[in-house]
């Protein structure tokens, strides 16, 4: 139910930590043909399509389509002292 499909080509979501979409990661998203690793590059923004080539559907001539998966990006709903202070850091003036 996650997957939305657009002809030979799939689009389902995946969902990272802030932290993993700030300084990249390896990590497993669902496929119409199981889970596959997929590289998150450093600064994903949320929203972002990644694309995993030929993990689509398979058309008629055997050529398969690609699996797009879409970033969704998850934040902390409390934060410590500590990593409050580290974040503000970050802040731009």
């Amino acid at each position: 139910p996650d997957f939305e499909r657009e002809g030979r080509d799939v689009t389902g979501p995946v969902e990272v930590d802030f932290t993993d979409a700030i300084l990249g990661a390896e990590l497993t998203a669902q496929t119409l043909g199981g889970p596959v690793k997929l590289k998150i590059p450093p600064g994903t923004q949320p929203g972002a399509r990644l694309r995993l080539a030929g993990q689509g559907i398979q058309g008629p001539d055997g050529e398969p389509g690609d699996h797009y998966v879409r970033v969704k990006v998850r934040l902390p709903r409390t934060l410590t002292d500590e990593q409050k202070k580290a974040l503000e850091a970050f802040r731009v003036l």
